[in-house]
């Protein structure tokens, strides 16, 4: 019995530390991941956007000057944890 009631009470926690709700918006973070990406040749354009721990993690391409990457923006700040960029 107390394994069964240790799992639930895991589950609850893991579970609700999941829905912690950003404190930016997608919006503000699709406009983020665009000023930083903005060059003289091109436009950015956001593939997808996903939310995940505290995280949002954006998929963006420039196809005029052959760029693809993606950007890990932290949810509380805005701060951009880290960006993978591929150019052709």
């Amino acid at each position: 019995m107390k394994k069964i009631v240790g799992a639930l009470s895991l589950i609850l926690v893991l579970g609700g530390c999941n829905s912690i709700q950003p404190n930016i918006s997608e919006k503000e973070v699709r406009s983020i991941v665009m000023k930083e990406h903005e060059k003289s040749i091109g436009e950015v354009e956001i593939i997808s956007v996903q939310h995940n721990w505290r995280e949002y993690i954006v998929e963006w391409e420039n196809t005029e000057n052959c760029e693809v990457g993606t950007d890990y923006i932290h949810d509380a700040t805005g701060k951009v944890k880290k960006s993978e960029v591929s150019i052709c």
